[in-house]
């Protein structure tokens, strides 16, 4: 599990702080005067703590019961998926008409790092992180 742990964990931390720093210099020069309603850094938190749990946990079940980590990272996806909704209730009820930059700023990370997710459990899944 250790050796899993420190896969993860070493390919996860470089790939967020890349994703962090370019989404940052991309919005910074692109659209200074538009007013986000949630912050890079609140987006990407979220993100961070989402992708990390949902591989903790199939790392942690690939050791336990490893014939149920697909059908696990299904329904953690799911969860996700309502975790999103629930952290976008706000944007969503907000009276704002151009909501657009918005949506594109917190789900491009969100494929990234499903990406991400989708990567590191096809590795898990063939054994390739011991």
């Amino acid at each position: 599990m250790k050796l899993s742990l420190l896969y993860f964990f070493k390919r996860f931390l470089p790939f967020s702080i890349i994703l962090i720093l370019t989404h940052f210099f991309v919005l910074h020069f692109s659209l200074k005067n538009y007013s986000f309603f949630y912050s890079i850094y609140a987006i990407y938190l979220f993100h961070i703590i989402t992708t990390a749990i949902v591989c903790l946990i199939l790392i942690y079940l690939k050791k336990k019961i490893p014939e149920k980590v697909g059908f696990s990272f299904m329904a953690l996806s799911v969860l996700k998926m309502l975790a999103v909704i629930v952290f976008l209730i706000p944007l969503i009820q907000l009276d704002k008409e151009q909501k657009l930059p918005d949506i594109f700023t917190f789900f491009i990370p969100y494929f990234a790092f499903l990406f991400f997710e989708m990567t590191f459990i096809i590795k898990l899944l063939n054994g390739f992180t011991k």
